[in-house]
């Protein structure tokens, strides 16, 4: 006899809700409410929720990274972003001030200048047309993306792994392509695995074949005008941003700032990895940050 669910649908019921005299409807619906009662008091009153919250807060982290990463360390408290979300407002209107430590709380997104693409002539420039299949299946460690990020007095060379999202950060004096160079072959010997690096087409990468030789990696281009090829760099810089915004001076900094500056980073979950934090998916090793 057909009762309009399928076999599995069934199993799960009679597993969940049977008892030892067997299945019935009326103690199946208690058992359900019963579940119902208690996962909702332990989920949205567990007093181990704001000390995350706060602790997440603090590092930069938005409030759906917050969720996501607390579905990986404490899942059987985990509160969704939107839940999250509602304690950093009901917490400013008691007074508080948690909001502040929202990623883009009194923040104007604003339109600066671009680059002008194309008007340096990269030799020997090779198109990501050209490049493997296999980088945009991020399924490999060692497939970096590179760019600069432009200071006052100094500049920063940034480089980020396309499967983890570990990114490396150096300084340089000057945009000199020898000078810069040197700076992405010096981050890139202090990993493990090095592919394939694909930059922008502004002048400061022109000794790009330098870094392919020093490397042994293949190095690729991508188009003019065309920084969706190189968004997971992109938004890593946005995240660099925050914490030393457009023309600040940066000459200042330290190579301990620069270490300290890529650890917030590294250890910072991710939506696109499920939660997880750059330097896990690269070590593969877990790490405890809010447990």
């Amino acid at each position: 006899m057909s009762v309009g669910i399928s076999e599995s649908a069934l199993s799960r019921e009679l597993s969940r809700n049977a008892n030892d005299d067997g299945y019935g409807a009326e103690s199946a619906h208690a058992l359900a409410s019963q579940r119902r009662v208690k996962a909702t008091k332990f989920s949205k009153t567990d007093k181990r929720h704001m000390p995350i919250v706060k602790k997440g807060l603090l590092l930069g982290w938005p409030s759906e990274n917050i969720s996501f990463r607390m579905k990986v360390e404490v899942p059987d408290i985990a509160l969704s972003h939107t839940t999250v979300y509602k304690r950093v407002a009901t917490n400013k209107v008691l007074g508080g001030s948690l909001h502040k430590n929202l990623p883009r709380f009194g923040k104007r997104r604003c339109k600066g200048g671009k680059r002008k693409a194309g008007r340096i002539t990269i030799p020997d420039r090779v198109d990501t047309s050209d490049r493997p299949a296999v980088v945009d299946l991020r399924s490999r460690l060692g497939d970096w993306e590179g760019d600069t990020i432009y200071g006052q007095d100094a500049h920063l060379v940034t480089l980020v792994d396309l499967k983890s999202r570990l990114t490396l950060i150096g300084k340089v004096d000057t945009k000199h392509a020898e000078v810069v160079a040197e700076s992405m072959i010096k981050l890139l010997k202090r990993v493990s695995s090095v592919c394939t690096v694909t930059l922008d087409n502004g002048g400061e990468f022109a000794a790009h074949e330098k870094v392919a030789k020093a490397m042994n990696a293949d190095i690729y281009f991508a188009k003019p005008y065309a920084s969706y090829q190189r968004g997971t760099n992109e938004n890593t810089n946005g995240i660099i941003r925050r914490t030393w915004p457009k023309k600040m001076a940066l000459s200042h900094l330290t190579e301990d700032d620069l270490r300290a500056m890529e650890m917030l980073i590294n250890t910072m979950p991710r939506k696109v990895l499920a939660g997880r934090t750059p330097l896990e998916v690269y070590t593969g090793q877990p790490i405890a940050l809010i447990s």
